[in-house]
């Protein structure tokens, strides 16, 4: 069969086992969101490219390359695909009046972003998030706050073996001397460093320190610490942040050369990363974008987490959310007990036996060859003396035994069958 479409490069369509996957994992994530006091949000897959150009720094990789532009514009407006969840969070905040329910305003969310990035392991153009958000706190607690609940799930999921690596980036006073400092430590080495770097270090130095060219790595180390630039308020706001994850027993290390790809974080940052993995599974920080979307500040902190990428971990580590598979088939014989074979299959699907069957096809013969390429291991099979008789088949289809059920006895009979068959 010669098809004449495929799906876009680095995008892919979700089937199957892997569809069953999304569908328990997103069930998960909801679930522990909500009862972690975070109200869901969802906010367009479209986007003005101000939200993001304004936010996300004109220097950033994601701006200057990765953004997908939707052709045309709209009363001069530039549309794209968003490529992050945080900057059109805090829009919507404004937008939506967000700022008169109580403070602060803990939110999340779980959908696709897009970067026109090379494809990579665990990293699609097209790909999932899970993020939260705490709007409207400066208080160090909201940083540990989202850094422990990425932290608890893992552990519910039985991922054990991750880190958390930590850095603050300080405010943009005390950066602006570890701005200086920085660009005379690189500036030995200007020569050698890859183009992009070049031109970073002239307009935006901090980016120096997430270059993931290899030849550039090797500079990092020597670099000057920027918790040694700390001014008195973001040192105490760090302090509190790590006394939270040690009194918490949660696993971290610092990471002086951690500064995250987005020009809105300041102060706390943070990545997630499990063993054997050079990518974060998930990410975030401290950030104020009130200013930039609606002239007023508005500090809050935020994270998210791949699930693209925690799928390579749990499929790693053989974890896996099989979903409650089918024991039996509900198949009838001919257009007449149709009707009543399907109050059969309703009355098995309240009591939570998860049936299957195909009621599309009339022919018996054609309803049992598709229940055997299901692997089931029952068939209820309703006939015409079945019917009449107020009974039903259950056929082993491994078997081909079969015997006898009473239509009013038909739930207590099956439950006491598979518990003695289990």
């Amino acid at each position: 069969m010669k098809i004449k479409v495929q799906k876009p490069r680095g995008m892919k369509d979700i089937v199957g086992d892997e569809a069953n996957f999304y569908l328990k994992i997103k069930d998960l994530i909801i679930d522990f969101s909500l009862l972690n006091n975070f109200k869901y949000i969802e906010t367009p897959i479209v986007e003005d490219e101000k939200t993001f150009t304004l936010s996300l720094g004109a220097t950033s990789d994601v701006v200057e390359k990765e953004m997908f532009y939707i052709k045309g514009k709209e009363k001069g407006v530039n549309y794209v695909l968003r490529p992050e969840g945080t900057a059109g969070i805090v829009r919507a905040y404004f937008e939506n009046g967000m700022i008169s329910w109580p403070q602060p305003v803990a939110l999340f969310y779980f959908g696709k972003m897009y970067r026109k990035e090379r494809p990579q392991h665990g990293r699609l153009r097209e790909h999932t998030q899970w993020g939260l958000e705490i709007l409207n706190s400066e208080d160090p607690f909201a940083d540990f706050f989202i850094i422990y609940n990425f932290n608890k799930f893992l552990k519910k999921l039985k991922v054990e073996n991750f880190i958390v690596k930590l850095n603050s980036l300080g405010c943009p006073q005390c950066r602006k001397k570890y701005k200086s400092n920085l660009v005379k430590y690189y500036q030995k080495y200007q020569k050698k460093l890859c183009s992009d770097c070049q031109r970073r270090l002239k307009i935006n130095p901090l980016r120096l320190l997430d270059c993931k060219d290899p030849n550039d790595q090797k500079y990092k180390e020597a670099a000057p610490n920027i918790l040694d630039y700390l001014c008195k308020f973001c040192n105490i706001h760090f302090q509190k942040v790590l006394e939270l994850m040690d009194y918490f027993k949660i696993n971290y290390e610092l990471d002086k050369t951690l500064v995250r790809g987005f020009d809105y974080y300041l102060r706390t940052v943070f990545e997630i990363f499990v063993d054997g993995h050079d990518f974060a599974l998930a990410s975030g920080g401290r950030y104020d974008l009130g200013e930039v979307i609606s002239n007023l500040s508005l500090p809050s902190v935020g994270g998210a987490l791949g699930i693209e990428r925690l799928k390579v971990i749990l499929d790693e580590l053989k974890i896996s959310f099989k979903p409650q598979l089918a024991k039996i088939f509900v198949a009838f014989a001919g257009e007449e007990t149709r009707p009543k074979a399907f109050e059969v299959y309703e009355e098995l699907q309240n009591n939570n036996f998860h049936p299957q069957a195909n009621f599309f096809k009339i022919s018996l013969a054609n309803q049992l060859e598709y229940a055997n390429k299901l692997g089931l291991k029952y068939s209820l099979i309703l006939g015409f003396q079945e019917l009449s008789r107020e009974s039903i088949i259950l056929k082993d289809m491994d078997y081909g035994t079969q015997e006898i059920l009473k239509l009013k006895n038909l739930i207590q009979d099956l439950k006491k069958i598979l518990k003695d068959k289990k």
